[in-house]
C-alpha cells in the first residue's frame, strides 16, 4: 500500500519539484527558516495531489504504455475513486498550509497550478505535441512560492531571471524524454514532437532550446551579482552543458543516448541553482 501511495503521488518527482521552492527561498533570503520548510512541504503536497489526479485522468492511456502500465490505477490495484480521494485530501492540505503562509495569494497560486495542470495541460497533451510549452509555466509556481514566503516580490529582476530559467529548461527536458519514450507515447495515443518534427528536426530544436537554457542561466547568474568564484564555477558548468548539448547534433545520434544528455543537462541546471543558493547564503552571513 505504501509503495502504491508513493507511486500514485509520484513522490520522488513531487519531492524534486518541491526543492525548487526551498532553493528559491534561500536565493531570496540567504538563510534557512521554518517557513522555508513549510513552503517546501506545501509545494510537495500540492504536487503529489495534482500528480495523483493526473493518474486518475490518464489511467487508460497509462495502461497501454510499458513505462506506466504498472502504476496503481492503470494496473487496477487502486480504483480511480480512491485516487480522487487521495488527490482531494492532499490538495486540501496544501491549500490550508499555503493559506497560512501567503494568504489568498498562496491559494490563487495553487489553484492556478491545479487548474492549469489538470484542466488544461493534461487534456491538451492528448491533442497537441506542443502542450509542453504552455505546460512549462507550471515550473515557475514552486520557486514563486519559495520567493514569496521569503518576503520578496515576484516583480524583482532576480525572480524574473529564476522564472525564465525554470520555464525555458522544461522544454528540452521534456523533449529529451520524448526521444527516450516516443514508442510508449505512441502506444498511449499521445501526439509527440518526434512525430510532428521527425527525429533529426527534434534533435536540432532540442539543441536550440538547450542553448536558450544556457543563456537563461547566464542571465540568472548576472541578475544575482554573485561572487567571482561562483561566476567561474558557473562558466565551467555552462561549458560542460554546452558540450553535452552538441551530442544532439551528431549525424549518427542514437535515441538511447538522449538519456546521457538528459542527466547531464539536468545536473548542470541543478548545479547553477545550488551555486547561487550557496553564494546568497554566504553573502547574507558575511554581511
Amino acid at each position: 500500500m505504501i509503495k502504491d501511495l508513493f507511486s500514485v503521488t509520484k513522490f520522488i518527482l513531487s519531492f524534486a519539484v518541491s526543492l525548487s521552492a526551498l532553493f528559491a527561498y534561500i536565493m531570496a533570503k540567504g538563510e534557512f527558516g521554518t517557513d522555508m520548510l513549510l513552503a517546501t512541504l506545501s509545494v510537495l503536497l500540492v504536487a503529489m495531489g495534482v500528480s495523483t489526479l493526473n493518474q486518475v485522468q490518464e489511467y487508460k492511456e497509462d495502461s497501454k504504455m510499458e513505462r506506466t502500465k504498472n502504476r496503481p490505477i492503470a494496473s487496477g490495484r487502486m480504483s480511480p475513486a480512491t485516487g480522487v480521494i487521495i488527490a482531494a485530501v492532499l490538495i486540501a492540505l496544501s491549500m490550508v498550509l499555503i493559506y497560512d503562509l501567503l494568504g489568498i495569494t498562496g491559494i490563487n497560486l495553487f489553484m492556478f497550478a491545479f487548474i492549469w495542470y489538470n484542466a488544461m495541460y493534461t487534456p491538451l497533451k492528448k491533442k497537441s505535441a506542443l502542450a509542453v510549452i504552455p505546460g512549462a509555466i507550471l515550473g515557475v509556481i514552486p520557486p514563486a512560492v519559495g520567493w514569496l514566503v521569503a518576503g520578496h516580490s515576484l516583480k524583482e529582476l532576480e525572480f524574473i531571471a529564476i522564472a525564465a530559467y525554470y520555464f525555458i529548461w522544461q522544454v528540452p527536458h521534456f523533449w529529451l524524454l520524448v526521444m527516450l519514450f516516443h514508442g510508449d507515447y505512441k502506444e498511449g495515443g499521445y501526439p509527440t514532437a518526434m512525430r510532428l518534427f521527425g527525429q533529426g528536426s527534434l534533435q536540432r530544436l532540442t539543441f536550440v532550446w538547450l542553448i536558450f537554457t544556457i543563456q537563461a542561466g547566464i542571465f540568472l547568474v548576472w541578475a544575482f551579482e554573485v561572487y567571482p568564484v561562483t561566476i567561474g564555477l558557473s562558466i565551467l558548468v555552462g561549458i560542460w552543458a554546452f558540450i553535452s548539448s552538441f551530442e544532439l547534433l551528431r549525424p549518427r545520434f542514437e535515441l538511447k543516448n538522449a538519456r546521457s544528455v538528459f542527466w547531464k543537462i539536468n545536473a548542470a541546471f541543478l548545479a547553477i541553482i545550488i551555486l547561487i543558493s550557496i553564494d546568497e547564503y554566504i553573502k547574507h552571513h558575511i554581511s
